[in-house]
């Protein structure tokens, strides 16, 4: 999986260790009062930040066991991120329909693989022309050949697709597509649930959860935070896509793909 940066600052704890481990052990065993949760959540977030870096990368099942309230209250990962990285964590809803929706649109339409997806974008209302530029980042920013182990892979356009947003019909049995992605997809990535021309739900599937957002934006949004709040690396399977949200769009560091250069080069313009 491609690297976040490890380098980025974690503040120090301002609730002394022993509060914060006992506030956790609270939210273990709490979900009531919300406001509660809620509060307690951010008062131990730089405390959960510096337990999941500690002693190497924990996987996403250790962090939902030590810290349930994470996945299971709304606005969580979007709280934790905040409050690490305050300067970012607006990034994208600001600038998404105003800067990058409509040259994302014009920089697709000169790649014969978004054909099928843009034939009818006139047509569209603003928003499905927002979640349709979303839905064409794989098709332009293509997944390099990766090695895993001793072989070398080169994902298709369908998995490179499926990896960072999978569209199914509204009316999908989450049970047995949840049982499904957690044996095909060890990482977080959305899922929208609708048809060619619009979304009517989205979700962020980590683990064996599905997270409800109100936007398929929101749902990407959620998901790129839920990457740095859990410290886990992006999937090779769509690195590429990842990569431009970290530099072109939150404005964090890291490494970008030669597709990805091009593509910001294009958007500065």
């Amino acid at each position: 999986m491609s690297s976040i940066s490890r380098n980025l600052f974690i503040p120090e704890p301002s609730t002394s260790p022993d509060r914060a481990v006992q506030l956790a052990e609270w939210l273990k065993n709490n979900m009531w009062p919300a406001n509660q949760v809620a509060e307690y959540m951010k008062e131990t977030a730089i405390h959960r930040a510096h337990w999941i870096r500690a002693n190497g990368t924990k996987s996403i099942e250790d962090i939902t066991v030590e810290f349930p309230r994470l996945l299971d209250t709304p606005g969580m990962i979007s709280q934790d991120f905040a409050i690490l990285f305050p300067n970012h964590a607006e990034r994208l809803s600001q600038t998404w329909k105003f800067s990058f929706k409509d040259k994302i649109l014009r920089f697709a339409s000169q790649e014969k693989k978004a054909q099928e997806l843009l034939h009818n974008i006139d047509s569209l209302s603003p928003d499905a022309q927002s979640d349709l530029a979303l839905r064409l980042l794989p098709v332009i920013l293509p997944t390099p050949v990766y090695k895993n182990g001793m072989k070398m892979f080169k994902p298709s356009l369908e998995e490179n697709i499926k990896a960072f947003i999978e569209f199914k019909h509204v009316g999908t049995n989450m049970v047995e597509y949840l049982k499904k992605a957690e044996l095909t997809k060890p990482f977080p990535f959305v899922l929208g649930l609708g048809d060619d021309s619009q979304c009517h739900q989205a979700f962020v599937v980590v683990g064996k959860q599905a997270l409800e957002q109100n936007t398929l934006l929101s749902a990407v949004d959620t998901c790129f935070k839920l990457f740095y709040v859990m410290d886990i690396h992006f999937p090779k399977q769509c690195s590429p896509v990842w990569e431009f949200f970290q530099t072109a769009v939150y404005k964090l560091p890291g490494t970008e793909s030669p597709s990805v250069r091009l593509l910001r080069g294009f958007l500065s313009f």
